[in-house]
């Protein structure tokens, strides 16, 4: 049941991006221009300059934080 509702909530969020922004055939121009992804983009620019050390705990740990909630 729990999967369901991640492909439901998936499936919104897609929906969403093909009737207010024409779909995701243009994903480099939205890129810069979609405001809400401003704190995740950060967060991988800031761990993409670090070292490849500080990159990979610092990726792992996001990912582990959330999938585990």
């Amino acid at each position: 049941i729990d999967e369901l509702r991640h492909v439901q909530t998936q499936v919104h969020a897609m929906s969403h991006y093909n009737k207010h922004f024409n779909g995701l055939h243009d994903f480099s121009h939205m890129h810069d221009r979609v405001w809400f992804l401003s704190v995740p983009k950060s967060f991988f620019d800031d761990a993409r300059t670090a070292g490849p050390f500080e990159f990979l705990t610092a990726i792992s740990f996001s990912f582990e934080y959330v999938l585990t909630n």
